[in-house]
């Protein structure tokens, strides 16, 4: 506002100066007054104007020093005029445009700066750490060109092959792997040509001597300037360490495939992932199709529960004994005594199982022949001495019968404990039976007519009780020679099983037929059948599920059957019936 005040007194005054030369030659003294007052107040109010008009670029251009002296390099003076204020204007835009350009160049040098000491300071930290893996690795570390001079070596590279620095660093690098080896080792760089690394073993020859083995990893550290690196770790000791386990695995692989018990691996989850050649061979298996198979696949139902819980215990305490049975490819059953040792890694993971199969079978028959042969003479004794009194009893009461004897309870007293004499007798007998099966007497028999006797003891019985009997005989059997008592025996117990089997009625087919050298009896049922776990209990003695049985049919009939070089076999299917299947061979010729 200074140059406003001053442009308006100068014009003010140049007014006053005009208004006093015009009322000079004036002759109206009203008139002179009215432009002594006007002229100069007129020439105020113009240099007003005037100055206002010079003034308004002018602090533009004055607001413009003030912002950039604060260091806002952004504003810009408006005034876009041709005068030489407005070429003032473009200059001072002009200005700050190059103090800004100039300001970020600066900053972006400033930048540069910290950027490029943070730099050299990561590049100084990293050859000192690279320094550091150099000095204090646990191989040793060697530095070559192109051409094989080694440049540099750590402190590891003279330990291990005895030279000093000052050596090693005139040898080429290749000249360090014995004769037989450096071949090996340029057809490993030419394998892996145009790789930046690769990795192969060799052998060094130290100072005095001795060869050892190594692992080389050799890479490029500088492509342009043609600098590898290798690191080499000695693999000696390693190296022995894998000869001693390969022979030890070797001599242990030729123990497991030649050994007459089956030995199998698995991994953590049971899958077999190994079996030796007794194995295969027993089980009826080609190697490809058991390996990958669970070890419970290999086993019976009740096997594969109990290896649940034992296959807890093994991984828990590392070793578990139990005998499971297996079955073979063709379902035959094996029992055995199976050890399960556990595997675990170097930090005490569970990672498989190594188990030893036992097979039993042949064992567990010879010690049910001694627990039946024992039972027998206990049997055979019981029944001796049951029998002496039993006599007696039955004697007395023969004597008493044959008197006179009018008291009628008296009588029937005497004839119930008869009867009920008789009855133990006939027990005993087939106690006696079953503990020593005797050699009875031998004949040719028609089986056929056999079957037809005991079927018409018991057809009218049966009958009773809304069972039919159906027939399937072949007549094309040859004759037998066998205990036609014993086999009647044997084929009214068989029937006597069925008839018990269906309370509500049902049906019976008895069936006979050669097949091969042996005739075969069935006598097939309709009744509820016979469960699982009572299947493998039926031949033991005194085994029963009736309330009123006493367990000796089924084992004097399997005694029985067993003494003609025969045998008896169930077939059974809860709800839907039982098969009783009698084999006896066309060649046998009596006991």
């Amino acid at each position: 506002m200074k140059i406003v005040s001053k442009i308006t007194i100068s014009f003010f005054i140049t007014g006053i100066v005009l208004a006093e030369v015009i009322v000079l030659f004036s002759k109206s003294e009203y008139y002179n007054i009215m432009l002594y007052v006007s002229i100069p107040v007129i020439a105020g109010i113009i240099g007003y104007y005037i100055g206002l008009r010079l003034s308004e670029p002018i602090g533009r251009l004055q607001r413009a020093l003030s912002m950039v002296r604060s260091g806002n390099l952004e504003y810009k003076v408006g005034d876009r005029g041709e005068d030489e204020i407005g070429e003032m204007s473009k200059e001072f835009n002009r200005i700050v445009r190059d103090l800004k350009t100039a300001r970020t160049d600066l900053e972006n040098m400033d930048r540069e700066r910290v950027l490029h000491e943070k730099t050299t300071d990561e590049l100084k930290e990293k050859e000192r750490y690279y320094r550091q893996l150099f000095e204090y690795s646990n191989d040793a570390v060697f530095i070559y060109d192109l051409d094989g001079n080694i440049i540099d070596i750590n402190d590891k590279a003279t330990e291990m092959l005895g030279y000093s620095k000052e050596d090693l660093l005139k040898k080429p690098f290749l000249n360090l792997h014995i004769e037989g080896e450096l071949e090996r080792t340029k057809e490993a760089f030419k394998s892996e040509k145009g790789a930046y690394s690769i990795r192969f073993e060799s052998k060094f020859r130290r100072k005095d001597g001795e060869m050892i083995n190594v692992e080389i990893s050799s890479s490029v550290v500088d492509l342009k300037n043609g600098i590898m690196q290798a690191i080499v770790a000695n693999i000696t000791e390693r190296k022995r360490l894998e000869e001693a386990l390969k022979g030890s695995e070797e001599r242990f692989r030729s123990f497991m495939e030649n050994a007459s018990d089956l030995m199998y691996i698995t991994d953590k989850d049971g899958k077999l992932i190994y079996a030796n050649l007794a194995m295969i061979n027993t089980l009826g298996y080609y190697r490809e199709n058991i390996i990958e198979k669970h070890i419970t696949e290999l086993m019976d139902e009740k096997s594969q529960d109990e290896y649940a819980s034992k296959n807890q215990q093994m991984i828990a305490s590392g070793d578990v004994l139990f005998e499971p049975v297996w079955e073979t490819k063709d379902r035959r059953k094996m029992q055995g005594e199976l050890r399960v040792s556990a595997i675990y890694d170097d930090d005490g993971n569970f990672v498989g199982s190594r188990g030893i199969f036992r097979d039993i079978s042949e064992r567990k028959k010879i010690e049910e022949s001694q627990r039946l042969a024992q039972l027998g003479r206990l049997a055979s004794d019981m029944a001796h001495e049951v029998n002496n009194p039993l006599t007696v009893i039955s004697g007395r009461v023969q004597l008493f019968l044959m008197d006179d004897i009018k008291d009628k309870k008296d009588r029937e007293a005497l004839e119930i404990i008869m009867d009920q004499c008789t009855v133990a007798q006939d027990l005993i007998q087939r106690v006696l039976m079953f503990s020593r099966p005797g050699k009875g007497f031998t004949k040719e028999v028609d089986i056929n007519d056999s079957l037809e006797y005991v079927i018409s003891l018991v057809k009218n019985q049966f009958k009773q009780g809304n069972i039919k009997i159906e027939r399937e005989l072949s007549k094309k059997l040859p004759v037998l020679k066998v205990d036609e008592k014993q086999m009647q025996e044997v084929f009214m117990n068989l029937l006597r099983n069925a008839f018990d089997a269906m309370v509500e009625g049902g049906k019976i087919t008895v069936s006979s037929a050669q097949e091969d050298d042996r005739v075969r009896i069935d006598f097939t049922d309709t009744g509820s059948g016979i469960s699982p776990e009572d299947m493998k209990k039926i031949f033991d003695p005194f085994f029963t599920t009736k309330d009123n049985g006493t367990g000796l049919g089924l084992s004097v009939c399997y005694g029985i059957i067993k003494s003609h070089k025969g045998s008896l076999v169930y077939t059974s299917e809860p709800g839907k019936g039982t098969t009783a299947t009698v084999f006896l061979k066309t060649g046998y010729e009596g006991h």
